[in-house]
């Protein structure tokens, strides 16, 4: 069975990491497998064959080749609705829409969220693309909107890579003071201006040293001192979650965030949005829409150490349960065969 990723882009973030496990575990069982992409600069591992999508590296090119090019493969996943229904232009079929988040929710005005939400009902209602979805929640949101042939696997994460374990180092560095964390993303719906807002307030304790802000992810100008590790690999990224004393995360859509199971694996607890459905306030995490009840939050957990302790323990027990990367890539493997007839 040949089957390809196709995506314009491969970087490091949740979603980037989601596609590489799938396409490395589909290749260990045998499948051949390609990634088609023009741009990669990713900190995962990637072992498959990578290819270019065309010659035009640019998002053109990409698009040009999605609606052209009849590709020679039994299945093709791509990530992004958009691409998925172009790609069904000329390969009617042989398209897999993996959904992981709801598309429209990466745009701020109005008339891009009706482009998006028209490609959905083209591609999910009218052609009947069959669809991945990363949670219940998101499935259940293509199907009523859409009627959309949705089976759920969850993301997950490998308890081999995440669990508790500070750094040294990175204990020195904090020193007596509190970590908290945040992703630092442009994409509005990951409200990052929210964390802008949010830790302005925080100002005074940041300039005595009491509470530092870590960062991962790109480089983004904020009005208060911080520490940018930049796109670091797993193992980074565990010793700074175990070793910060909260994750600031205000997204304001998701499907199922990666970047937040890993947290709750390595002991950090999360302060986040209802966005984030599988997180209960007070019980494995900390929850608030109003940015100021969000400050309130950050500062409860900070201050109060059994408090952190239960959340923190509750939001591992739940990862371990529920969201293991193994079982998830079991189930990819056998729903794309099925999808596929091979």
């Amino acid at each position: 069975m040949k089957i390809c990723f196709f995506r314009h882009s491969l970087f490091s973030r949740g979603g980037d990491k989601m596609v590489a496990e799938y396409a490395n575990y589909l290749s260990s069982q045998g499948l051949k497998v390609t990634m088609l992409s023009n741009i990669v600069n990713t900190v995962f591992p990637v072992n498959v064959r990578i290819e270019p999508i065309s010659r035009i590296k640019n998002k053109a090119g990409t698009i040009l080749s999605a609606i052209f090019r009849e590709r020679d493969y039994d299945l093709i996943v791509a990530d992004i609705i958009i691409m998925a229904l172009l790609l069904s232009f000329r390969n009617r079929k042989k398209i897999l829409y993996f959904a992981q988040d709801y598309d429209e929710s990466y745009y701020k005005y109005g008339i891009m969220k009706l482009f998006i939400r028209s490609a959905y009902y083209l591609g999910l209602r009218i052609l009947k693309i069959p669809v991945i979805a990363v949670s219940v929640e998101l499935g259940r949101l293509l199907e009523d909107r859409f009627s959309a042939n949705v089976t759920v696997i969850n993301n997950g994460v490998d308890p081999g890579i995440f669990f508790h374990e500070k750094k040294e180092e990175l204990l020195k560095q904090k020193g007596n003071g509190k970590v908290i964390l945040v992703f630092a993303r442009s994409d509005h719906r990951k409200g990052f201006d929210r964390v802008k807002r949010i830790l302005s307030g925080f100002e005074n304790e940041i300039e005595q040293g009491k509470i530092s802000i870590w960062a991962v992810g790109e480089d983004i100008r904020v009005p208060f001192k911080m520490r940018n590790f930049g796109f670091v690999s797993s193992e980074e990224l565990r010793w700074i979650l175990s070793s910060s004393d909260a994750l600031l995360y205000p997204s304001r859509h998701e499907g199922l965030p990666l970047f937040v199971l890993e947290a709750m694996a390595c002991g950090c607890p999360v302060v986040t949005t209802s966005a984030v459905h599988f997180i209960s306030d007070g019980v494995n995490g900390m929850v608030a829409d109003d940015t100021e009840e969000l400050a309130m939050k950050i500062s409860e957990i900070l201050s109060n150490e059994s408090l952190s302790f239960s959340i923190a323990k509750n939001a591992v027990e739940l990862v371990k349960s529920k969201y293991s990367i193994e079982h998830s890539k079991e189930e990819f493997f056998r729903v794309i065969r099925s999808i596929s007839g091979k």
